[in-house]
């Protein structure tokens, strides 16, 4: 009886034990009806107020902004996006994904 016992406890126990796996999302998510609406001549925070700050800005090169979206379960990447804008005299110049 006490074996039964024992076993029933530790199968309730271990399967009660799952590993969690976190959701990640990291930067900003950028819908495509959102980059339509970029226009090459917009000032760089007009394209602030649209898309947000961006994740990256290159402090050699402060004419380039770079937004990054990632999101993933675990270590698996399901969902990458890059958006790349050029900026020549603080306007906007280029847009790449």
């Amino acid at each position: 009886m006490i074996k039964l016992f024992t076993i029933i406890a530790f199968t309730l126990l271990t399967t009660g034990c799952a590993v969690y796996k976190m959701d990640v999302q990291q930067g900003n998510s950028i819908s495509n009806e959102t980059v339509s609406q970029l226009r090459k001549g917009m000032s760089k925070s007009e394209v602030a107020s649209l898309l947000g700050n961006p994740l990256l800005q290159d402090n050699f090169r402060s004419n380039r902004w770079d937004y990054i979206y990632y999101a993933g379960k675990g270590r698996k990447s399901s969902k990458q996006q890059n958006l790349t804008l050029i900026f020549s005299n603080e306007q906007l110049t280029q847009v790449s994904q």
